[in-house]
């Protein structure tokens, strides 16, 4: 007796393993068979809140790939991005607004091809290499997840090429300008804000956070627990930048604190100056602040960093035309901000000999934490590493106190508050 043919089952895509699928009928075909709008999700809440927008868009006579690139885009932000930091959220919010959206907002998405987007990109040449590599990370992220929803077939956003570009140049200070720079700042008054940063590593937003109980002067010792951010011009107290990429990532507190605390000595060079700043101050006193004991804001910062950048030039011997500093006749580079002296901390403590672990826990970075959990480090380690840090300043020419006239301190106490 013949044994019946079997029927043999087409085999399951990999996708429906691994996405809850849902879907819905939306007409016939030409051969009578229905026609279907389908949708995938990681989860059955994923996958039903998928097949509710869907219908939306049908009821309004879209298709998915009938979206406009703006109207793709919110949807996106919304689904996609409900996890991450303020800060990224508005770095995505800027790159869309003002550099995709303009350009190709109003297109469907379906209808953008891979010249599109290159011939955006290529309108940046010449251009920052980190903002036009920001724009190119937000294109691939925008496009792809339109892939993974299933609202375009092909990415156009997949191997494109970055424009020629200006290499973002951030790098310690020379030796002139770092000798000059400590010599402005000790005569300027917002001097002790520059040497802060370059004798700790503070981000900026950290250094204007601080307030006097932050600060150990008996055991030389700063608690970095939270930053300023600036929106605009408005200043906002939030927490530091290791700690809001951490709660985008696990979303958990390790070890009963917050993560992205951490502990940064204090060497011998800006005592001084630090104490005589924080006599008479309560401990919620902010060490650096406006003149009515408020937040400084983004104008008032970059005053402050004008007025010391502008006597560095003068007190290097730059000349002036009209008042106007000639910064071409200046050995200070002009494109010097508070960051690039986070970076010169960074390069001291690795000629100090301070170790990798040390370096990159007292600078703040989130790298530290790799291990799950903020390490703690001891206070023999931290003493061991301002000692080696002290011993390495007080070798280096134009910093010890036999040296502090060898540059002009002249014109150097504008009032610039701001």
């Amino acid at each position: 007796m013949a044994k019946a043919d079997k029927t043999i089952k087409e085999p399951k895509k990999p996708e429906d393993y691994k996405y809850v699928k849902r879907s819905f009928v939306v007409g016939k075909k030409e051969d009578g068979s229905q026609e279907r709008i389908i949708v995938r999700g990681k989860t059955a809440k994923e996958a039903e809140a998928k097949l509710a927008e869907a219908k939306r868009l049908h009821a309004r006579g879209l298709q998915a790939g009938e979206l406009t690139v703006r109207e793709w885009s919110e949807r996106w932000q919304r689904s996609y991005k409900t996890t991450v930091s303020d800060a990224q959220k508005n770095h995505y919010d800027a790159k869309l607004k003002l550099d995709i959206l303009p350009f190709i907002g109003d297109k469907r998405i379906k209808d953008i091809t891979k010249a599109d987007l290159q011939a955006l990109l290529n309108g940046y040449a010449g251009g920052k290499k980190g903002t036009v590599e920001k724009i190119k990370h937000t294109l691939c992220l925008l496009f792809g997840d339109a892939v993974y929803e299933g609202i375009i077939e092909r990415d156009p956003s997949a191997r494109l090429d970055l424009p020629l570009v200006e290499v973002d140049a951030r790098r310690p200070l020379t030796p002139i300008e770092r000798d000059t720079l400590i010599k402005v700042a000790k005569g300027h008054k917002h001097g002790l804000y520059a040497l802060l940063i370059l004798y700790t590593g503070l981000r900026r937003g950290e250094c204007l956070a601080l307030t006097v109980g932050d600060i150990d002067l008996d055991r030389k010792r700063i608690s970095v627990t939270k930053a300023i951010k600036m929106k605009g011009n408005t200043p906002t107290l939030a927490g530091t930048k290791t700690a809001e990429m951490k709660k985008a990532k696990t979303q958990r507190i390790t070890r009963g604190e917050e993560v992205g605390h951490r502990i940064v000595p204090i060497p011998d060079l800006v005592m001084d100056r630090l104490k005589a700043k924080l006599t008479d101050k309560a401990p919620q006193e902010l060490v650096f602040s406006k003149g009515n004991g408020t937040y400084v804001t983004q104008i008032v910062v970059q005053n402050w960093w004008r007025s010391i950048k502008r006597n560095c030039h003068i007190a290097a011997g730059a000349k002036l035309y009209r008042n106007a500093v000639q910064v071409d006749t200046s050995p200070i580079g002009d494109e010097i901000s508070a960051h690039y002296l986070r970076h010169t901390y960074a390069t001291d403590l690795l000629a100090a000999g301070v170790d990798d672990f040390i370096r990159s826990a007292f600078m703040g970075h989130s790298s530290v934490n790799v291990t799950g959990g903020y390490t703690k480090l001891s206070e023999e380690a931290i003493d061991r590493a301002l000692e080696l840090m002290n011993n390495y300043y007080s070798k280096m020419d134009g910093t010890g106190p036999e040296n502090t006239d060898k540059v002009s301190t002249e014109n150097t106490t504008e009032n610039t508050e701001g």
